[in-house]
């Protein structure tokens, strides 16, 4: 009797292992060109475009969950970039460097915070509530960098640059899909 059930049962389980990557790339969205042409919509199609299929648990290319990666992004950088302030700001001697660093650290610290409210904003489809945490964010980000040319004969640590400025590029990016979701 065993026997018998088992047929059908290996049956059934050879076909779900068959069909499963055909069920998967269903799933699937056609990446390319549709998240290509809402790149194209912003001042920085190419960092917008590295985010977003960076992620490759993405189930839509809907505008809002597009916008909620490059918040993804951005919120990462501000993270690496206070992270990295906070370390430099703990191993100079400097004055004048450690007052921007000390400036970097907290701002990039309050726009993370911004970023992961705006993050959950966007779960409940509060779009505006999120948008204005962006801007929030996005005056972290300023004032770090101001931080750096308000100081004499500083110099810009290159790797935490080059976070603040791909956060500040985010920003550009998300301000833009925010003006593209139906609302």
């Amino acid at each position: 009797m065993p026997s018998s059930r088992f047929l059908p049962m290996c049956f059934l389980f050879s076909f779900f292992l068959v069909s499963l990557p055909q069920l998967i790339s269903c799933i699937r969205p056609a990446d390319v060109p549709e998240v290509e042409q809402e790149c194209a919509k912003t001042p920085h199609p190419d960092i917008c475009i590295r985010c977003i299929k960076s992620d490759t648990s993405r189930g839509t290319n809907d505008i809002s969950e597009l916008t909620y990666e490059i918040l993804f992004c951005m919120m990462s950088e501000a993270t690496y970039g206070h992270e990295y302030a906070d370390v430099l700001a703990q191993q100079t001697t400097e004055p004048y460097l450690l007052r921007a660093l000390k400036t970097c650290n907290v701002s990039l610290f309050s726009a993370s915070n911004d970023l992961t409210d705006s993050l959950m904003r966007m779960e409940g489809e509060d779009y505006g509530k999120a948008e204005s945490d962006l801007v929030s964010a996005d005056n972290g980000v300023e004032r770090c960098l101001e931080a750096f040319v308000k100081q004499p004969i500083v110099t810009f640590p290159p790797q935490l640059f080059s976070h603040v400025d791909l956060a500040a590029r985010y920003y550009d990016v998300a301000h833009v899909f925010f003006g593209l979701i139906p609302g």
